[in-house]
C-alpha cells in the first residue's frame, strides 16, 4: 500500500470529526480530526476527479508534518464522499 492510502486509510478508521473546505478557485480540503489531537488533511484541485486526492498536512499536538502523497482512486473516492458529505 502506498504511503498516501495507509494515511487515509489510518484517518478514515481512526477518525472522529471532519471538516471540508473549498477555495475560491475550487481546490477542496479535508480535515480528519484524529483520537491523540492531531488533524490529517487531504487536497484536490479543482475540476479533478477521485484518482486526484493528496496526502498533505499532518498537522500534531507539539509538530507536525508536511506530505503531498497520491491517494489512489478507491481510497479518493472515500475522501469524495466525506468532502460532499461534510459540506451539506
Amino acid at each position: 500500500m502506498i504511503l498516501g492510502d495507509s494515511l487515509t486509510q489510518e484517518a478514515l478508521s481512526t477518525g472522529s470529526k471532519t471538516s471540508t473546505t473549498v477555495s475560491p478557485d475550487g481546490a477542496i480540503r479535508l480535515a480528519v480530526a484524529l483520537p491523540d489531537g492531531a488533524v490529517q488533511h487531504f487536497e484536490r484541485p479543482p475540476a479533478a476527479t477521485c484518482a486526484d486526492w493528496r496526502a498533505t498536512e499532518l498537522e500534531a499536538p507539539s509538530s507536525g508534518f508536511i506530505f503531498n502523497e497520491p491517494v489512489t482512486e478507491q481510497w479518493g473516492h472515500a475522501l469524495t464522499l466525506i468532502a460532499r458529505n461534510s459540506l451539506t
